[in-house]
């Protein structure tokens, strides 16, 4: 009588860890935001889209200039520019480049007012945004 109970008893625990091992859920890995605000105003932001690597340039503020936002990559010594992107499409609005980024790797990212897609010299700009996946 007392094997029978043992035998259930260990059924039930190896039940329990394998309802408790197929419940649970994975980790979710959060975004990262950097915005340009401007006396207390959000101008523009720039988001990390972790699921994806999506980087999502916002224009928050209708005042007749675009935005630009930059990723940078460390390269051991220094910050490179991988890839921009240019969102002249007006307040409420965003475009979107995807950059494959690494969880060994560490990136920057920061978001500039612009007047037009081909100015050389944008400002004011974000604070850089430091991250790593």
């Amino acid at each position: 009588m007392s094997k029978s109970w043992s035998v259930r008893a260990a059924a039930a625990g190896v039940a329990a860890s394998i309802a408790v091992v197929g419940t649970s859920t994975p980790a979710f890995a959060a975004d990262t935001w950097v915005s340009l605000v401007n006396s207390q105003t959000a101008v523009a932001s720039m988001q990390h889209v972790d699921d994806g690597d999506y980087f999502r340039v916002h224009d928050k503020l209708s005042d007749g200039h675009g935005v630009r936002g930059y990723l940078y990559s460390w390269t051991g010594n220094d910050y490179t520019l991988v890839m921009s992107k240019y969102n002249g499409s007006g307040t409420g609005t965003y475009t979107q480049m995807q950059y494959d980024v690494w969880g060994t790797n560490f990136y920057a990212m920061k978001v500039c007012s612009v007047d037009g897609s081909g100015d050389t010299s944008p400002g004011p700009c974000s604070p850089m945004k430091y991250f790593s996946e």
